[in-house]
C-alpha cells in the first residue's frame, strides 16, 4: 500500500515523472510499473523497488525510511545551484587537493581546507540531484 501511495504521489500525469519516463529509466515495462498502483496489484519485487526508487526523488524513499524507523536530516540545498557552479567548485577542490598532495602528505591545515571546500560543494550537488537541474 505504501509503494502504491508513493508512486501515485510522484509518478503520472501532472507529476514530476511520467510512467513512460520511469519505464525508460528503469528498463521495466510501463504496464508492469503501473500495475503496482492498481487495487489488488502485484507485490513489487525488491530489484524493481531498487530501480524505481533510485529514479524517484529522495523524498519518495524517505517515506519508506520513516516507516521503517529511519530518519535523516533534510538535504541541505543551494537555491542557485547549477551544473556550472558544481563543476567549478569540484575543479577547485581537485586543484587544491593536487596542490596539497605535491609533497605526498596532507597537513592538518590542508586537510581542513579540503574538508571546507568539500562541505560547501555538497549542497550544490544535492540540489542538482534532487531537482534534476541541468542549468
Amino acid at each position: 500500500m505504501l509503494i502504491a501511495d508513493t508512486l501515485r504521489l510522484f509518478v503520472g500525469h501532472g507529476r514530476r515523472i511520467s510512467w513512460a519516463d520511469l519505464a525508460a529509466a528503469t528498463g521495466d515495462k510501463e504496464r508492469k510499473l503501473r500495475s503496482y498502483v492498481e487495487t489488488d496489484g502485484p507485490e513489487m519485487p525488491l530489484d524493481v523497488f531498487m530501480r524505481v526508487f533510485a529514479i524517484l526523488p529522495p523524498d519518495a524513499f524517505a517515506r519508506f525510511a520513516r516507516h521503517m524507523g529511519f530518519g535523516a536530516e533534510p538535504l541541505d540545498v543551494c537555491p542557485d545551484a547549477t551544473v556550472l557552479r558544481a563543476l567549478s567548485q569540484s575543479a577547485r577542490l581537485v586543484a587544491d587537493g593536487n596542490e596539497f598532495l605535491e609533497d605526498g602528505k596532507l597537513d592538518p591545515r590542508e586537510r581542513a581546507q579540503l574538508a571546507e571546500r568539500a562541505s560547501a560543494l555538497l549542497p550544490v550537488l544535492q540540489s542538482i540531484v534532487g531537482s534534476g537541474s541541468a542549468h
